[in-house]
C-alpha cells in the first residue's frame, strides 16, 4: 500500500434528495439502506416527507368502497417510491463515470385493507434507476438469521401456524 496517497473524507448529515455541499461526478462509492416502502416503521416518514402520501393514506382509511381502497394502496405505494426518486437522482449526479452505488433493499410484506400482499420494493428500485441511468449489474443476496419458531423455511413437516417470511434482503449494485 502506497503511504503517499491522500484521501479527504467529510461527513455531511442531510436531506440526501438534495446533496448541494457534494460536487457533481465526486464520489466514487455510494453505499445506502433507504427507507423500505410500506413498511410500517417508516409510515410516519413518508408521511412527513410527502404530504399527499398523508392526504391519500386518511382517505383510504376513511373508504367504503374495498376497490377504491385498493387503489389507493397503489398510490400511495407508489408515491413512497417517487418520494425517493430524487435521492436516486442526486446519486446519479454526484457519481464520478464509473462510480458504484450500492442499495441494501428489501420488499415488503404487509397487511392493509384485510389483504396480506407483497411489496416489491425491489423492481421499483431498479426501474427507477434504470430510468435515470444507471447499470445494473449482479445483486448480493443476504440471508438474514432467523429464529421465530413458526417461520416456514425450507421443506420438511410444517409447525403448527406456519408464515413464509422475507428472510432475505438484495444489495443492488449499480454503476
Amino acid at each position: 500500500m502506497n503511504a503517499d496517497i491522500i484521501t479527504n473524507h467529510k461527513v455531511i448529515f442531510g436531506d440526501a434528495r438534495k446533496m448541494d455541499e457534494i460536487e457533481d461526478e465526486s464520489v466514487h462509492l455510494v453505499v445506502t439502506s433507504p427507507p423500505y416502502p410500506m413498511i410500517e416503521m417508516w409510515d410516519e416518514l413518508f408521511k412527513t416527507l410527502n404530504p399527499e402520501i398523508n392526504k391519500l393514506w386518511i382517505k383510504m382509511e376513511n373508504k367504503e368502497d374495498e376497490e377504491e381502497k385498493e387503489k389507493l394502496i397503489m398510490q400511495i405505494y407508489n408515491l413512497m417510491h417517487q418520494t425517493l426518486y430524487p435521492v436516486w437522482e442526486e446519486i446519479y449526479r454526484v457519481l464520478i463515470p464509473g462510480g458504484i452505488v450500492c442499495i441494501n433493499i428489501g420488499d415488503a410484506t404487509r397487511k392493509i385493507n384485510g389483504v396480506f400482499r407483497l411489496f416489491p420494493n425491489h423492481s421499483k428500485i431498479i426501474e427507477n434507476f434504470e430510468k435515470i441511468g444507471f447499470i445494473t449489474l449482479p445483486y448480493i443476496l443476504w440471508k438474514k438469521p432467523s429464529n421465530k419458531p413458526n417461520t416456514f423455511l425450507g421443506s420438511g413437516f410444517l409447525p403448527p401456524n406456519a408464515y413464509i417470511t422475507l428472510d432475505v434482503e438484495k444489495i443492488y449494485i449499480n454503476i
